[in-house]
Formats: C-alpha cells, sequence, structure tokens
C-alpha cells in the first residue's frame, strides 16, 4: 500500500482523492488512506502524502467507499428518458442492477399486452422501438447512462411475450419459446432470472415453470432474484417455495427486499431467516436484499383486488366492476378476505395507505385512502374499485405496513444487501409530478444517516460493506464494491456526520444530504452535492 520512495520521485496519477477515512468495502475497519486514479482504475492505495496527481479532491473528514452498488432497481424503465439518473448517483450509487420483480422493459413490444409498459412510457415521449432485449441493452448503450448498469430477464415481460396474459401453465411450445427467448437474453449480458410471483402473469406460473426457466439460467451461469409470491400472511410457504425452485434448478437466490407485511406478521422475518441458515448450511447459495423503510408501494389493485380478477384486460375489469351483480360479489369476496376493510377511522388499515402515483387525479397522490372515502361518502372497498377502474389500474398505494424491528432484524442478517427498488429520476424532469416512493433519493443515506450513526443498527464498516463488496460478491464483479489496486474507480465520498435522505412521502423528489462526491469509472459524477450530469457509466454484460 505504501513506497519508501520520496514524493518528488513517485508517479504523478490522474486524480488523487486525499485524506479520506477509506472503507475497503470487505467489512474491514478503515484506515486513513490516499487514493489515486489513473483512466478508469484505482491505480494505488497508500498513506496519507505519498502520491501525486494533476488534480486533486480534498476527503478530509470524510468516508470513502466504493461506490454504491444497488442491487435492486427498475431503472430499466427509465434509462433512455432519463439516463442522467440524478436520484441514484446523488444517494452514492454508482452501479445499478435492473429488471426486477419480473418485469424487464427489454422483452416489452408494441403489441397489445404490453399497455402497462407503453402507458408508463408514454409521458416521457419513449416508444417501444426495440425487438429483442439485447436491442434495448445497445440502444441504452448507445445513448449513454450515468451509473454501471447490470441487467435481469424479468419472467412477467418474458411470459407475456409468449403467453400475454394467459392463466394457464405454458404448454411445451409455449415453454421452448420462454426458454429461447430467456437464452438469447443470457446470451446478450443478463445476469441472471427475475420473478414477480405477486403480479400477473407471473403470479399464474407454479413452482414447475420457474425451475424450468431457472435451469436455462444456471446453464449460463447466472442467479435467480424473485419478488416473492406473496410477503405477508403466507411469507413463509413463498419463501420455500424459492428455495424449492433454487435447489431444482441448482443456482444461487436473492430474496427481493425481504420483509414482513402486515402487523399480525411481524415477526416471522426470524423464521425465514433461519430458513436461510438452514438452506446456506445445506449447500444453497442464498442471499437477499432490503430497503429501509416502513412502508411499500406497490399497484394499488394488486394490494386490493382478489388475484382472479387481476389477470383481466382492463376493459373486462372495467365491465365487471360497473355490473352491479358482479361488483356485488367482488366486494363480498373482498369483505370476506378482509373483514377489517369497513373501517374507515384514523385507526384502521386505509388510514395506513395512501395514493402513489395518479396520474389521472394527481391530487389526490399522497393523501389517505380512508380520508379520501370519507371525503366520498363510500366505503374504502367501493373508493378503491372506483379509482381503480377510473385509471385503468394504473394507479398505486403506499401502505405502511412494515414493523421497524423487523427492519434492524433483516439489516442486521449477514447476507443483507441494501436495494432501493427504485426508478431513477430527478427533481423537475418528466417524472417529477409523480408521487413516487422517497426510496428512489434516499435508501442509501437513510441507512448510512438513520440506522448507522442514529439508531446504531450497523457499523459504518457493515452497511458498507452491504452496499458494496456483498452485491458485488452476489453479481460475480471481482474488480468492483471495493477499494484496491486495479479495482475500477468507483467511489462515494461522503460526511458522516450529515448524511441522510431528505426524501418524504409527502415531498420525494429531494436530494440526499451529506453525499459529496461520487466517482464513476474514474470520472466525477457528483460534487459539491450535485450530479455533473456525466453520463459515465457502462451497460455490464454478464459473460457465460
Amino acid at each position: 500500500m505504501s513506497s519508501d520512495l520520496p514524493v518528488s520521485d513517485l508517479p504523478a496519477y490522474d486524480l488523487v482523492v486525499r485524506g479520506g477515512l477509506v472503507f475497503d468495502g470487505s467489512g474491514a475497519p478503515p484506515a486513513l488512506c490516499d487514493i489515486a486514479i489513473s483512466g478508469d482504475r484505482i491505480a494505488a492505495v497508500a498513506r496519507p502524502g505519498e502520491l501525486n496527481a494533476s488534480r486533486e479532491i480534498d476527503a478530509n473528514g470524510l468516508h470513502v467507499s466504493p461506490g454504491f452498488i444497488d442491487i435492486h432497481t427498475h431503472s430499466d424503465i427509465s434509462a433512455l428518458y432519463d439516463p442522467e439518473q440524478a436520484s441514484a448517483v446523488a444517494m452514492g450509487v454508482t452501479t445499478q442492477v435492473v429488471g426486477n420483480c419480473g418485469l424487464s422493459i427489454g422483452f416489452a413490444t408494441e403489441s397489445e399486452p404490453f399497455e402497462f409498459e407503453k402507458r408508463w412510457l408514454a409521458p416521457h415521449r419513449t416508444r417501444i422501438r426495440w425487438r429483442s432485449f439485447g436491442e434495448y441493452l445497445d440502444m441504452v448503450e448507445a445513448k449513454g447512462i450515468a451509473t454501471n448498469y447490470l441487467p435481469l430477464a424479468g419472467h412477467g415481460t418474458l411470459r407475456k411475450r409468449v403467453m400475454g396474459m394467459a392463466q394457464r401453465p405454458p404448454d411445451a411450445t409455449d415453454m421452448a419459446a420462454m426458454q429461447r427467448l430467456l437464452a438469447g437474453a443470457m446470451e446478450a449480458g443478463s445476469w441472471g432470472f427475475s420473478t414477480g410471483l405477486e403480479y400477473p402473469p407471473s403470479s399464474f406460473a407454479d413452482e414447475a415453470e420457474m425451475s424450468e426457466l431457472c435451469r436455462v439460467v444456471a446453464a449460463h451461469g447466472g442467479f435467480y432474484a424473485t419478488h416473492l409470491r406473496n410477503e405477508g400472511d403466507t411469507l413463509l410457504e413463498a419463501v420455500q417455495e424459492a428455495l424449492n425452485v433454487a435447489k431444482s434448478a441448482g443456482l444461487p437466490l436473492q430474496l427481493s427486499h425481504h420483509k414482513a407485511e402486515g402487523s399480525g406478521n411481524w415477526g416471522k422475518v426470524e423464521t425465514t431467516l433461519g430458513m436461510v441458515d438452514a438452506a446456506r448450511a445445506a449447500g444453497l447459495d442464498v442471499q437477499m436484499d432490503q430497503y429501509p423503510y416502513t412502508a411499500f408501494m406497490t399497484s394499488l389493485a394488486v394490494q386490493t383486488l382478489p388475484r382472479r380478477v387481476l389477470g383481466l384486460p382492463t376493459e373486462e375489469i372495467g365491465a365487471i366492476m360497473t355490473d352491479p351483480v358482479r361488483r356485488a360479489e367482488i366486494v363480498a369476496e373482498m369483505r370476506q378476505a378482509h373483514p377489517e376493510w369497513d373501517d374507515t377511522s384514523d385507526q384502521s388499515a386505509w388510514a395506513n395507505m395512501q395514493i402513489g402515483v395518479c396520474r389521472d387525479r394527481p391530487e389526490i397522490q399522497g393523501q389517505p385512502i380512508a380520508r379520501l372515502a370519507r371525503e366520498a361518502d363510500c366505503s374504502p372497498i367501493d373508493y378503491v374499485i372506483d379509482l381503480i377502474v377510473l385509471t385503468g389500474g394504473y394507479v398505486s398505494a403506499v401502505n405502511f405496513a412494515i414493523g421497524e424491528p423487523d427492519i434492524a432484524r433483516v439489516m442486521r442478517y449477514e447476507w443483507t444487501a441494501i436495494g432501493s427498488d427504485g426508478v431513477g429520476t430527478h427533481p423537475g424532469g418528466t417524472g417529477s409530478k409523480d408521487q413516487v416512493h422517497p426510496r428512489a433519493y434516499g435508501t442509501f443515506p437513510r441507512v448510512l444517516g438513520r440506522y448507522v450513526r442514529e439508531m446504531g443498527v450497523l457499523t459504518h464498516a457493515e452497511a458498507i460493506h452491504k452496499m458494496t463488496g456483498l452485491p458485488a460478491r452476489r453479481m460475480g464483479l471481482a474488480d468492483r464494491g471495493r477499494i484496491a489496486p486495479g479495482a475500477f474507480a468507483d467511489l462515494t465520498l461522503y460526511n458522516p456526520n450529515t448524511v441522510s435522505d431528505r426524501a418524504t412521502f409527502d415531498d420525494p423528489h429531494q436530494f440526499a444530504a451529506g453525499i459529496e462526491t461520487v466517482l464513476i469509472n474514474g470520472r466525477i459524477a457528483h460534487e459539491a452535492g450535485r450530479p455533473t450530469g456525466l453520463r459515465a457509466g457502462r451497460v455490464l454484460r454478464h459473460v457465460s
């Protein structure tokens, strides 16, 4: 790490990050060091004052970390219309893993089953012009991207490509077509396969279908990341299903945004972590990721409507809900499953749910459903059904249903990485009117500020490992997620005394505090607390 040569005799580098407390990403204690960069790589790490460069960054009083690796994002959605990815860069992220929860925009086409994807892109003046997963990656690469970009192949969009929204198992022809497309995505550079088993059409797939497709991924050296079939009442069964699939197919498993939803399920993570320990002891490579918030955000329809309805075309759902007899059947089914849903008080389940993104009625974004139903003088169930029909199902809801003690338990677990579950965006952009989850702007600073500095759940070294070395290990990135000579110069410099999230559920489009400088592939992507707009990232393709 050091040299006995006089400073004047040492080679000059392009850049030296001088005087910071350096965490190498391994979880080891930090040390005061200078870091020299030549081109896009770290050239040397030495004692303070031993390195020369034509440019210096003063890191005195700052922590210097490998650039944060966000292992769970959906930024493939925004990569073409928001390539600067400022919300990610401003919270110290230098690498994003995209295509999670079974949604890979690269599998989408202009055909009818992809109405959701087209509607998401339309306000950003973006159309689906690619024809294959690989062609989409080529387009991202040609346009440029601010962070490094690692794609996953998503089951939901893959299944829609072959079977539309069919609520049945694939036949031999369907399976062969999905396997062929999945193999093509792996050959184009996908790092693995993701599912969103809570969402149609992934929800129509059984364990056998998942195992069969995962064998294709295993043959290409990829891993399996899954948004479980259920994260509440049947969480344990859902984790077991994921373990069964990974064991059957013989590939590593990543449990996405691991949590237990609903107060009646809090504490179940103790059991699921034990299940993971047992699987690891038996030789299965299992890890997980987590975001540090007590609320999740997803489709309002998925959170409320019976599963048998969710896969129907939008027009058919509308027809059902406007037919008095059929609607009454649905309402009765919802009440039977959730007898507590008739309560509109400020202590009800509906008081803990608020409208998220609702482009058709932006004035209700951020409002609790209990209050909206009272103001509309109707039951919350009827309010929700009417809103889903009005928006064609294009409305999300924030649900404050995750226990803080569970967050701490999962965060402390040795094999938990940090992932935002966000979509890259920026204040003032075409998506800034959407009431997004604050995790898109605040995940990593929130861990460092709230859970490290304020609550002591982790040390800085432990937290940084979960943001860098651990996800790098999952992805097989030998030259990222660490600070060492020869590694790529992805670095995040932050002030340990001020780092914190500013984004809130009421006002989410706010950059974090305390992230001072971010380097991506040796280039400054963020300085003086603001993104530079530089597209310094790269599309990183897995090689089978």
